[in-house]
């Protein structure tokens, strides 16, 4: 077993490193064929013993047979033998049951004991048997490059018949070294270390860039035909049961459009969806008539249905082979018939090409109007066909309609009415149709009303959802209605509302990974026609009719604004003109997405009236700028001046009280004052006893260093008071020594916290409790409560300077509930939802990403200023001196 040498382990997932990839086939000229594969893994970590420490083998025991061959542990290079061991036990596989596919097959479940980190694990297994539905037909691919290092690979095909077997490799080549010997052609290829090969996300389905190498016994795409054909026509027939539903048919539809739509219906809706593909029937329809009685089947059952109903009206139709994950991928492809993962049906009428899938259901309206899916390639199975037939068709019907009306009020405080009409068509309609119906209207109706309420403020239901259908067109409808409470956003110059196509917006996406090198997905067939009405009370109204067009290799945009009778209309026309963007291209498309985005987004002004509604403190302060700054500022200085003065002229008056040793304060007037003068009477009170302290000890300590620094002597205090109670008390009734060592260190951590900005208000409000037992004790030893009474009194001074401080206290609060900016960076999580709305409505972080982290060192207004991360931006914004908002 060869060990790594330049593998890159950082990008091992599971925490397992693939050593080994083994995989061999033997095809006899008539014997079984044998799948042999071998592989060797080691489990790094945890996460990799959980990984590989449980097996499931899988194979279909109606034609295949599973042997394990060996089961090992290598652990220190000593090699453990776990077959004897290990837990094994056959259980239903159903790989597919959620897609209500019952395929039949078996796996073996294997859990190895004693796995432990760093341990390899070597196992090896032969399925022997094949399909016989291929009628001995074989063809097998292999992929050879991965996302995840694999250190050494085997493939080896030892080819035992005598017809040719094609070998093909795509998206690069491979060294495939051919030898004879006793069994046939020896094919085999063996890598080391091939190089890692990642995909960036939101690539198209068809794309795979991974080097594969396809081994194949048929010679071209007849050769599938003439395998096919014979399957699908011993099912197609025309039974007494088939034709009475086909004479039904044709009782209430004359034209044979209109009768292959009710045939097609009939097929979708009448029969449900279910595979049992159990060994043959993996290939092998049922036929139309026990489809019918039974009334489920899977797609070649359904198509089977469909066909023979049709075939009883005199309608020719054929299955089609197509692939819904290679799509248009198939064409590079060599023949087989393993590729394809489903059948549709394809017919013509009146000189066009229809394909028509029976497995969709909720589809609706006439022939020329139906859905018709776009799987790149297919192969009709019809004699004579030898090739792929393109399924591309030019798009001519719209995917969505949108029609938005706004009903604007005269006032800004009334509030504006929002009807919405989304006309869906073809798939749209489908998908709009079963999510309804799997969902329930209600639930469908609330999803709409949340997301309408990300980007309207104030939003109310008016009516309640309503449904109708265009049965020729197959459209579904959709109305809604709105009530608009918070219509108008308040900006310096008045008041502003913005309007978006955004149907369009999210159809041109931004890529997660801009730096690619591979495509992006791009959402084709995808034609988009928005209206947006803006209805105006007032008459006073004005604008300009305009007309733009954005035209490139990715999509056409056409824009028109009118204005008539005063509703101004903003149409907007959209069309995809292909399925993906070329890496190279996503520059340049970001450039004309950035175009799109400014197209489809149309701001209006309302310009402020004195009659308007009344002005809030923001606008008053905004209608000053910030030069009340100053009046504030002197008035604090002049509170702080008389509190002075006032406090020196009582302190001059040296009134003292002989029964109080301390200075006692009523609880209340504790709390309420040190809460309101910011934490400064806490660090008064403290300078107080200590004075009283050293005036009754003569001591030399100094009490002003002790007051300014109180949250450092807070044990020091609690030991005077203890000291005096076990002296005139004869106990500590101040509280136990353990209470005030714990109490110290709260204080000590609130001090510390005090000085991280996000918990200063909190701090304040939360630090005088903490001295509650030193205050309440001296509270209670004071007998002739004359000190009490004294230096509870509210004086004016300190009415004035609390109510100088409570607002900077509701500042404080406001900042750390994130209403107002406090200058430290906060979660995005954090922010209120009207901060968000003003974030994105101002196209300042994408619409689609969650705000990580924000900050801003705005005075009072967060949107003056800010700065923020999303999971893969960074933005910055702020209002120039015109007051107008920038972004970075």
């Amino acid at each position: 077993i060869e060990q790594p040498k330049h593998s890159d382990i950082t990008k091992v997932r599971d925490g397992t490193l693939y050593l080994l990839l083994d995989n061999q086939t033997y095809i006899p000229n008539k014997q079984k064929q044998q799948r042999y594969t071998r592989l060797v893994m080691k489990a790094l970590n945890q996460s990799g013993v959980d990984y590989i420490s449980q097996l499931n083998l899988d194979f279909d025991p109606s034609y295949e047979s599973l042997t394990l061959n060996s089961l090992t542990i290598i652990r220190n290079s000593e090699r453990i033998d776990k077959l004897g061991s290990a837990r094994m036990t056959v259980i239903q596989g159903e790989s597919e049951l959620a897609d209500r596919i019952y395929n039949g097959s078996l796996s073996l479940n294997i859990i190895i004991d004693d796995m432990r980190s760093g341990d390899i694990l070597d196992y090896s297994y032969t399925v022997t048997g094949s399909n016989p539905i291929y009628a001995n037909k074989f063809s097998t691919r292999r992929t050879l490059n991965w996302s995840v290092p694999v250190v050494q690979q085997n493939l080896r095909v030892l080819w035992g018949k005598q017809t040719p077997l094609h070998i093909n490799t795509i998206n690069g080549a491979a060294d495939i070294q051919e030898t004879f010997n006793k069994y046939g052609k020896d094919y085999s290829i063996t890598l080391f270390e091939e190089p890692l090969l990642e995909q960036n996300s939101q690539t198209p389905t068809w794309y795979d860039p991974y080097t594969q190498v396809y081994f194949s016994e048929f010679d071209d795409w007849g050769q599938v035909v003439n395998w096919a054909y014979p399957l699908y026509q011993s099912a197609i027939e025309t039974p007494r049961s088939i034709l009475d539903v086909a004479e039904n048919i044709k009782a209430k539809h004359t034209k044979t459009s209109d009768k292959i739509a009710a045939a097609l219906r009939f097929s979708q809706d009448e029969v449900r969806y279910l595979g049992l593909e159990m060994g043959t029937n993996s290939h092998q329809p049922t036929s139309a008539s026990e489809t019918l009685s039974l009334r489920y089947g899977d797609c070649k059952d359904k198509t089977v249905l469909f066909i023979s109903l049709l075939k009883a009206m005199d309608i020719e139709a054929f299955p089609a082979l197509v692939d819904t994950e290679e799509t248009k991928r198939l064409i590079e492809l060599p023949a087989t018939a393993s590729v394809f993962n489903h059948v549709i049906v394809t017919l013509k009428q009146n000189g066009k090409r229809y394909w028509l899938d029976p497995t969709v259901s909720y589809q609706r309206g006439t022939l020329e109007y139906l859905a018709q899916p776009d799987y790149g390639y297919a192969l009709i199975i019809d004699k004579g066909e030898t090739a792929l037939t393109s399924m591309a068709q030019k798009p001519v019907h719209t995917n969505v309609s949108v029609e938005d009306n706004f009903f604007i009020a005269e006032k800004v405080s009334e509030p504006s009415r929002f009807e919405t009409q989304y006309t869906y068509a073809e798939f749209e309609a489908i998908n709009r149709r079963s999510n309804i119906a799997s969902s329930g209207l209600n639930s469908v109706a609330k999803s709409y009303f949340e997301y309408y309420q990300g980007f309207l403020n104030g939003l109310s239901i008016n009516e309640t959802m309503a449904i109708s259908e265009q049965e020729q067109t197959g459209k579904l409808i959709t109305k809604e209605s709105y009530l608009i409470d918070e219509f108008w956003e308040k900006t310096d110059e008045g008041y502003e509302a913005s309007f978006y196509a955004s149907e369009i917006q999210n159809s041109v996406y931004e890529p997660k990974q801009v730096n690619r090198t591979d495509p992006l997905y791009f959402s084709y067939p995808n034609i988009i026609n928005t209206t947006i009405k803006l209805h105006f009370t007032e008459k006073d109204w004005g604008f300009d009719s305009e007309k733009e067009e954005i035209d490139n290799d990715y999509f056409n945009l056409k824009t028109a604004t009118e204005f008539n009778n005063n509703v101004l209309t903003l149409t907007y026309s959209y069309y995809a003109k292909q399925d993906h963007i070329k890496a190279t291209q996503i520059d340049d498309y970001l450039t004309q997405r950035k175009k799109l985005i400014s197209a489809t987004h149309y701001p209006i002004l309302k310009y402020a009236k004195a009659s308007e509604t009344p002005q809030t403190t923001a606008d008053v302060l905004d209608s000053f700028g910030y030069s009340w700054l100053k009046y504030v500022l002197a008035g604090y200085i002049l509170v702080l001046i008389f509190f002075f003065a006032d406090w020196r002229l009582e302190s001059a008056k040296k009134v003292k009280f002989e029964d109080s040793p301390f200075y006692a304060v009523s609880v209340s007037k504790f709390i309420i004052y040190s809460i309101l003068s910011l934490g400064i009477f806490v660090n008064y009170w403290s300078y107080r006893n200590f004075k009283a302290i050293k005036e009754r000890d003569n001591s030399s300590i100094m009490p002003i260093a002790r007051g300014i620094f109180a949250f450092l002597w807070y044990y020091p205090l609690y030991l005077a008071l203890a000291e005096h109670s076990q002296q005139q008390l004869n106990k500590n009734k101040v509280m136990p020594n353990w209470t005030a060592l714990t109490l110290w260190l709260m204080v000590l951590a609130s001090a510390f916290a005090y000085r991280m900005d996000e918990y200063a208000t909190i701090v304040i409000c939360i630090m005088p409790f903490l001295w509650l037992p030193l205050v309440s004790y001296i509270e209670q030893i004071d007998t002739s409560k004359e000190a009490l009474h004294y230096n509870s009194y509210w004086r004016i001074r300190q009415y004035l300077i609390s109510l100088a401080f409570a607002p900077l206290l509701f500042l404080g609060v406001l900042q750390e509930v994130n209403i107002l900016p406090n200058a430290a960076i906060i979660k995005g999580d954090s922010l209120w939802p009207y901060q968000v709305h003003f974030l994105k409505r101002n196209r300042l972080t994408p619409e689609n990403e969650e705000i990580l982290y924000f900050y801003s060192d705005a005075v009072f207004d967060y949107r003056e200023d800010g700065n923020g991360i999303t999971e893969n931006y960074i933005f910055s914004y702020y209002k120039n001196d015109d007051g107008k908002l920038e972004s970075d």
